[in-house]
């Protein structure tokens, strides 16, 4: 749902207006302010931690009305508590999963990790047809970057480790097999890259002490970090000496001066590994933050803890000095979270401290498992201040698209709404919709009660290990009530969260319900019906594929991959390894991609027939056009001719790749780095035989396609057509 904020609507009467041109003070805590207007295009930052509880922070937060947590009474986090003066800081911030990839899938789509299948950590790739926050903002001119953990998928097609890791870590590496979920940044928008697929240690995360613990302490290399497909940093390079957190502001920065230099608007996406296991000791860190009184109150595992914050919080005020010192703090807006609440794992003394007494952890949907910390800081534009109004992971992107003034170029459902009244007018302004959570159990049966299969049911931790499994459940909230089940949506317990924010007393439960007030037995009916609505109807047909659009209007005679979620790109497209007997496939690749550069093609969409003697010169489509790409594939196991296949786009077709030159120049269009084979091999249409040709028909939407195949080679072409959403000039 994405609420447009009238720009008149943030100077209504009693609004103190604030804004580059008038004046740099600040409105008091929780009063409506504005900007005289709203740059369109501002830098963006989004930072992210890792199993950052919301009490893992030191300066002071709001559980409830009269009822403040004043912070941390150990961790040092002095930038954050900057930041968050600074800015505007979320009281009730919520990550949209309870662990990793859920939470990080709602943030760069804006939708439920039930709709978009990543609801558990690491259990899929995101999926080719969802559109990404990154995809919409390279259509604004953004120059796009992630740095950090990605933990959407698997970002290598061969396993880790191979043979030169083994021998640079003594054999004492571990990783994951390639081609399983294979889903990285460079396919969803990013241009540039620093990740690593999973966490990795706070501090010389590539160290191995052979003499040292056992890898499960951390002491182990897990990961590489990736910057391209098939290009990773060795692990022994010295660029990877020191903080893990050092190391993505340092990647961050280099992309932002880049950006500066090259004069675009940055989009960063900034995900810290602290506090997430394994935790190393920064010893350097705790000597420039803490006393020698203080660390003498803390065990060992407490200092490596609490080390990996403060370092990461270093950073942050290293990257905002960094844009201080660019010139460029009044033009970037700046954002901080975390993926998830504390983990069960950790082994402080006063865990309760570190989630702000909150019930519940990481795995689980209480209120200790989701809420976590958040800040907004853009001065001049985002008055400094404080606001209790809910806000949610999956808010970013409808946020966004308020400020870019866009609009979602199709139809698919999003679970987040704009804040952007929130953000730039009226501190108090309510939430248009609930938060609505859905939360896998843990797939292992031993670790987990209830119903595993149904992806929804309790989980415990397994036999007093302290390990961490998904909890489970289901759980809908407004800006007061919260009706949460643990048991698959059979019994439910309704909390007032401005009451008992700690969730202890419940008002109702499915049992006692009928003996409340007809006030109660209203809220208790009406959040059930929606969350059993969501959760039944609409969120089911999502995961059936029904938000996505392949654009294609008709295809007769071609079988179609790719084009929901149970239909996968192939992973090799070669013609030794992929045949289409008698009939075509028609491969759905990229929707919404931005081209970075003039794409050369064989034939632009004007309406005439195309064969190899009939081709127009210098056809392109130009760099920053936003385009859907198909490829049509035809590798029969005996020569074979296939004539007058018709396929009718919903848009226009912009642009044919028929030549071996054209096809491998346009495969960044494909999903996940299918294997093609040797240019030489793919038997491109072009010049194979004077019967292959193509026509593009009046109205420029349907190509009929004639192909001679032969039989020990693979025929295709790729096809581009106009996205219904293309780049501001």
């Amino acid at each position: 749902m994405i609420r447009r904020v009238s720009r008149t609507a943030l100077h209504r009467p009693g609004a103190l207006i604030l804004g580059l041109a008038v004046c740099g003070c600040a409105a008091p805590s929780g009063e409506e302010a504005g900007p005289t207007s709203i740059p369109p295009r501002p830098n963006i930052i989004l930072m992210m931690s890792d199993d950052q509880g919301w009490g893992d922070v030191e300066y002071p937060q709001q559980l409830a009305p009269g009822d403040v947590f004043p912070g941390h009474s150990e961790v040092k986090t002095p930038n954050l508590r900057e930041m968050a003066a600074a800015g505007l800081q979320f009281h009730r911030m919520y990550s949209h999963g309870s662990n990793c990839s859920p939470t990080r899938s709602s943030f760069v789509t804006g939708r439920s990790p039930r709709r978009n299948h990543i609801d558990r950590a690491y259990n899929d790739g995101l999926r080719n047809l969802e559109l990404t926050i990154t995809e919409l903002a390279q259509t604004q001119g953004y120059m796009t970057g992630h740095f950090g953990k990605w933990h959407l998928g698997n970002l290598n097609k061969t396993p880790e480790p191979d043979a030169d890791d083994l021998a640079r870590c003594g054999g004492r590496c571990f990783g994951r097999s390639g081609g399983d979920f294979y889903s990285a940044p460079w396919h969803h928008g990013y241009e540039r890259t620093w990740a690593s697929p999973q966490a990795l240690p706070t501090f010389e995360p590539m160290r191995i002490d052979p003499a040292g613990p056992l890898p499960s302490e951390g002491n182990h290399i897990g990961a590489h970090y990736w910057t391209g497909h098939e290009q990773h940093i060795d692990i022994d390079s010295p660029t990877l000496a020191g903080d893990a957190s050092a190391i993505i502001v340092r990647e961050t920065m280099r992309f932002i001066d880049d950006a500066v230099a090259a004069e675009r608007p940055f989009f960063a996406v900034v995900w810290f590994h602290p506090p997430h296991s394994p935790h190393r000791l920064d010893q350097a860190t705790l000597d420039e933050f803490y006393s020698a009184e203080e660390l003498s109150q803390m065990n060992d595992y407490e200092k490596a803890y609490y080390s990996g914050i403060t370092a990461m919080d270093k950073e942050i005020g290293r990257l905002r000095a960094h844009l201080r010192t660019l010139g460029i703090q009044d033009d970037t807006l700046v954002t901080f979270t975390s993926d998830n609440g504390l983990s069960q794992s950790v082994r402080l003394d006063d865990r309760e401290e570190a989630k702000g007494g909150l019930r519940g952890f990481k795995g689980s949907i209480w209120e200790g498992g989701v809420r976590v910390p958040g800040i907004a800081e853009w001065p001049g534009q985002i008055a400094p201040g404080e606001t209790s109004t809910p806000m949610i992971t999956s808010d970013y992107l409808p946020t966004l698209l308020d400020i870019w003034e866009l609009d979602l170029p199709d139809s698919r459902p999003l679970d987040g709404e704009s804040m952007s009244e929130v953000l730039f007018g009226d501190r108090s302004a309510p939430r248009l919709g609930r938060l609505r959570f859905d939360d896998c159990a843990d797939p292992v049966p031993e670790r987990a009660v209830g119903e595993p299969e149904d992806c929804d049911s309790a989980g415990r931790n397994r036999g007093g290990r302290g390990l961490m499994t998904v909890g489970g459940g289901r759980s809908i909230l407004d800006d007061r009530y919260k009706l949460i089940s643990l048991t698959s949506g059979r019994e439910w317990e309704l909390y007032d969260l401005l009451e008992d924010p700690r969730e202890q007393t419940p008002v109702a439960t499915s049992a006692d319900v009928d003996s409340k007030s007809p006030e109660v037995q209203a809220i208790f009916t009406s959040l059930l019906d929606e969350i059993t609505t969501w959760y039944e109807v609409e969120t089911a047909a999502s995961r059936e594929g029904a938000d996505y659009d392949t654009r294609i209007a008709a295809a007769d005679d071609v079988d179609l991959l790719g084009d929901v979620g149970d239909e996968t790109v192939p992973d090799d497209l070669s013609a030794a390894r992929r045949t289409s007997v008698d009939r075509p496939e028609l491969v759905v690749e990229r929707q919404f991609a931005t081209l970075g550069e003039d794409l050369a093609v064989d034939s632009d969409g004007a309406p005439a027939s195309y064969d190899a003697g009939n081709l127009p010169p210098g056809a392109a489509v130009p760099a920053g056009t936003v385009v859907h790409s198909y490829l049509l594939h035809f590798a029969p196991t005996a020569a074979a001719d296939l004539s007058g296949v018709e396929i009718t786009f919903d848009d226009p077709i912009l642009g044919v790749a028929a030549s071996s030159t054209s096809l491998a120049a346009s495969d960044s269009l494909a999903f996940a780095n299918p294997e093609f084979g040797a240019s030489a091999d793919r038997g491109a249409l072009v010049g194979e035989s004077d019967s292959d040709a193509w026509e593009i028909l009046a109205g420029g939407t349907t190509i009929v396609v004639d192909v001679d195949a032969a039989a020990e080679g693979v025929d295709q072409l790729r096809i581009l057509t106009e996205a219904a959403l293309q780049r501001a000039q």
